[in-house]
């Protein structure tokens, strides 16, 4: 994956408490693009669902803010930051789940039809 996917929104920040949904949702939509360019480049497209989609950017988003990075909201991170940067979305179990399964494990990228 491209480092400069991550540059846009990934600027490091050290964890805090949970934020408020206005601040989830600014961030939320300047994820967005950035997660449509990883779609379009890995030849996916994201979840039909708008609302499947738009809740996972969101926990997308308030995973960057609260952790300081954009970790996939359906796995924990450990607290080890060599070992949890495989989950920093699109994190890499990701293309084997959508190949296999014809979406990732959070139901967020989808195989083309």
């Amino acid at each position: 994956m491209d480092e400069t996917e991550h540059k846009d929104t990934q600027k490091a920040s050290p964890a805090r408490a949970a934020p408020d949904r206005e601040e989830i949702r600014a961030l939320a939509e300047k994820i967005h693009p950035v997660i449509e360019r990883i779609a379009d480049k890995n030849n996916w497209e994201l979840n039909p669902l708008k609302d499947v989609a738009d809740s996972v950017i969101e926990g997308l988003a308030r995973n960057q803010i609260m952790r300081g990075k954009r970790y996939c909201p359906c796995r924990l991170p450990s607290g080890n930051e060599e070992l949890d940067k495989q989950y920093i979305c699109p994190c890499r179990p990701s293309h084997e789940d959508v190949e296999r399964d014809g979406h990732c494990h959070c139901y967020l990228f989808m195989k083309k039809a």
